[in-house]
């Protein structure tokens, strides 16, 4: 028996859920919501809400 493992992105703020492989991702590897266009990376918290790309502080 067969088994294929699929991978699925979640996001935080949005909560659009898509399989991993259409997601596409930014030029440092970081994926990008298809919903919202929020992009994901080690200084997004948990609790995300905001999308846009304003500085980071």
């Amino acid at each position: 028996m067969a088994f294929e493992w699929i991978s699925y992105f979640d996001c935080a703020a949005c909560g659009t859920v898509e399989r991993a492989d259409a997601v596409g991702y930014d030029s440092l590897g970081y994926p990008e919501c298809p919903g919202c266009g929020a992009r994901t990376g080690p200084l997004v918290g948990a609790g995300a809400t905001e999308t846009g790309t304003e500085a980071l502080d």
